[in-house]
């Protein structure tokens, strides 16, 4: 991504944060038959549509993670030379809880003699690991879905790739799917396999107070102060939690405009503050992906007002949508930053910035401003544990990764590419609360040297899993 300089704004290739929460090692699987063995080797406990959904076992493509068996899926192909939109897959069926939290966990790879074609994830072949709400107990609507591609012409090749996609249960849920769906825009070529799957339900963390009017936009932008293209979005597929969701997309008219929206408050000199929000960009509608250059960031400022100006004190940005976030997928993004000496009231901005008139369109929901809970100046108490930007980034050939553990516990500090598949596990193992460091060399599992690009660290303790972006650049 290109530095890009706008105003006041420094918007720099900065950390992007995933909370999926995860609790996975103290939960049941949900799933039958997760790893494809049952009965010698079927689909007994999913239900299957479409042709390509076969088997891999050593007797056939002996493309397995574990045991004797996995799962192969590929396009049917229908109509061609003549391309026609088909799609096939597999899934399980549950009654959900409202209010808690699902999630779809598994390992996938795509192999270098069948491999996917194509770099644009929108216009070719690809796999989705799907979660999908229903107000029905058999077929009904779709109230809300979250996916993660976990299988297209951008995988890294022979090799198993862990992917994690959660999502949290509404009101009027009657049933939940967790699928995997091949999706053949065209007739490409390829195919995926797939192997220990899991499915977990857990309890999610008590949110702190939030300071901002109709933070997951239930009552469309009110309370909020919009300019540009800024619309309450109700569409299932645009949706973590119901009933809407706001989309952000640009003039378009004059490159260098923006849209967005704001709210400000108040706010005594030392009161730290932390922003969050969820965000999206989609294959469904308008990406932001390949060459397009529009991104969507969100800002904290703090300033005071004398005589009708406005003077800013400080403020911190962070990159929320741009081209190289994964596709479908909402995405957790956190900053905080303290009231300094001077200023007397704070803005929250939610920006789409449009260099170009390239298009694009991003969507957000459940925004949040919490006050951080401190004990005095010096004095810290974390609510929950802090995983810090990488130390340089950009970066070659090493980097220093720090994090704060809010309590003791078992750790893991993983480091995933931007589709989302596994690269290096950098520590796994027990640390005490406090403050830590760790060391990413800048190679893969296997001990080879990884290749310029952006990557994805994520601290996982306990029901936490944090992650941020990093450059790596050769």
């Amino acid at each position: 991504m290109k530095l890009q300089f706008t105003g006041m704004m420094l918007l720099a290739v900065v950390m992007a944060m995933i909370t999926i929460g995860s609790n996975a090692a103290a939960q049941s699987n949900l799933l039958a038959n997760p790893g494809f063995e049952a009965l010698g080797g079927s689909y007994d406990g999913w239900f299957t549509f479409g042709a390509g959904v076969q088997l891999s076992t050593p007797d056939t493509d002996n493309i397995i993670r574990t045991d004797s068996t996995a799962s192969k899926i590929y396009g049917e192909f229908t109509g061609c030379p003549t391309p026609m939109f088909d799609v096939g897959g597999f899934g399980q069926a549950f009654t959900p809880v409202p209010g808690m939290i699902y999630q779809f966990n598994g390992y996938s790879y795509v192999s270098s003699d069948d491999q996917i074609p194509g770099t644009d994830p929108c216009s070719s072949n690809r796999l989705l690991a799907k979660i999908v709400f229903f107000n029905a107990a058999e077929g009904g609507a779709e109230l809300s879905s979250n996916e993660m591609i976990i299988g297209d012409g951008n995988s890294i090749l022979d090799t198993w790739n862990e992917f994690s996609v959660e999502a949290p249960c509404p009101s009027g849920a009657l049933r939940v799917e967790a699928l995997f769906l091949f999706l053949q825009p065209g007739c490409d070529t390829g195919s995926v396999f797939i192997d220990d799957v899991s499915f977990y339900e857990f309890t999610p963390p008590t949110p702190a107070a939030n300071l901002l009017a109709n933070p997951s936009f239930d009552t469309g932008i009110t309370g909020w102060t919009k300019f540009g293209n800024v619309y309450a979005d109700s569409r299932a597929f645009a949706l973590r939690t119901r009933p809407a969701s706001a989309k952000l997309y640009g003039p378009f008219a004059n490159p260098g405009d923006a849209s967005g929206i704001y709210q400000s408050f108040a706010v005594t000199e030392g009161t730290e503050l932390e922003l969050s929000l969820y965000a999206m960009t989609t294959c469904v509608e308008s990406p932001i992906s390949g060459s397009n250059d529009n991104f969507g960031t969100m800002k904290l400022i703090y300033f005071y007002e004398f005589q009708h100006k406005v003077t800013v004190v400080d403020s911190v940005e962070t990159v929320i949508v741009d081209n190289t976030s994964p596709l479908g997928t909402w995405t957790y993004h956190s900053e905080s930053l303290t009231a300094p000496a001077g200023c007397d009231s704070v803005a929250v901005y939610i920006l789409f910035i449009q260099p170009t008139d390239m298009g694009g369109a991003f969507w957000i929901d459940d925004v949040s401003l919490c006050e951080v809970t401190t004990t005095g100046a010096d004095e810290q108490i974390p609510t929950a544990s802090t995983l810090y930007q990488n130390v340089p980034n950009p970066f070659n050939p090493t980097t220093r990764i720090d994090f704060n553990l809010a309590v003791p516990g078992q750790v893991e500090i993983k480091v995933y590419n931007v589709t989302g598949s596994h690269v290096a596990t950098i520590f796994s193992g027990y640390k005490e609360a406090g403050l830590h460091t760790v060391v990413w060399n800048g190679k893969s599992a296997d001990g080879n040297i990884v290749a310029s690009g952006v990557y994805y660290y994520s601290l996982v303790s306990g029901d936490e899993k944090i992650t941020r972006k990093m450059v790596l650049l050769r």
